[in-house]
């Protein structure tokens, strides 16, 4: 059986009315403002978690000079695909002749190539493997700064450099080609990423971080009270002197601001 949550008192299946007939109290919106309360509580709380993860992925991609650097260092190397690889019969071969050969032949049959040690093949899976990582690798970008960002960026330069070389070794050990400027340069531009990503694992970069407000309080605040073993209304106080103290600091801007037009009009006239 229900009871008045003010009163306590026992309600009958005739007390169908939404106020209480002991106290009189309204018993759909009681406690409505605390509800409110703890559930804009609960939204900023959450909001306070999640916001450092955004912060570190807008400073990864676009926070500061070293990461759009970074970024376009990392995509880079894609265009290098495209200037002269390597050349076979005096014929010089870029991404759009390996996109040509492989529309033209089974790629079924060149991975089993490129499997059992076939030079060209295995050149040519090693340069779409490296091509693959440069796309991976700069989505995984994002998350660069998060709990093994740094090796993961690592990782991955030094398999797309390893791919390269390889990729650049194995068309030589195939005879009949040679090594065109582009293949240098997409090597050099893996091994500057590297050494790039090095130098940030060891500096890092900086991260401008969002102030959250828990009723008032900024987020560093509320969870030290929390820590401390400050009781809720203790809290709640706090909140209360904090959120006043912002009404008040609006307050008096908007007073200045409206000083500053009265100021205005009146040298105007």
């Amino acid at each position: 059986m229900a009871v008045c949550p003010n009163c306590g008192k026992k309600l009958r299946f005739i007390d169908w009315k939404q106020d209480c007939p002991s106290c009189g109290v309204n018993l759909i919106y009681f406690g409505s403002n605390e509800r409110l309360l703890e559930e804009s509580e609960k939204a900023e709380i959450e909001h306070a978690k999640h916001q450092p993860g955004i912060d570190r992925a807008k400073a990864s991609i676009f926070g500061s000079p070293q990461a759009i650097a970074r970024l376009v260092l990392s995509v880079i190397p894609l265009g290098a695909l495209f200037l002269p690889l390597c050349k076979s019969g005096g014929k010089s071969i870029n991404a759009i002749g390996i996109y040509k050969y492989i529309s033209s032949n089974d790629f079924s049959k060149i991975i089993s190539n490129a499997l059992g040690g076939k030079a060209p093949d295995l050149s040519l899976v090693l340069v779409l493997v490296s091509a693959v990582l440069i796309l991976v690798s700069s989505i995984c970008l994002v998350m660069s700064l998060g709990k093994h960002g740094k090796i993961r960026n690592l990782i991955f330069d030094s398999i797309k450099l390893l791919c390269a070389v390889t990729a650049g070794a194995a068309i030589i050990a195939a005879g009949g080609y040679s090594l065109s400027a582009g293949a240098f340069v997409y090597i050099a531009l893996f091994a500057a990423l590297l050494v790039y990503n090095l130098v940030l694992a060891k500096k890092g970069l900086p991260v401008k971080h969002t102030v959250c407000y828990i009723g008032g309080l900024p987020s560093e605040e509320y969870y030290r009270y929390v820590e401390e073993g400050m009781s809720e209304l203790e809290i709640r106080k706090k909140m209360v002197e904090a959120l006043t103290a912002m009404q008040e600091e609006v307050r008096r801007k908007e007073e200045e601001a409206r000083a500053k037009e009265e100021e205005q009009r009146s040298k105007m006239k």
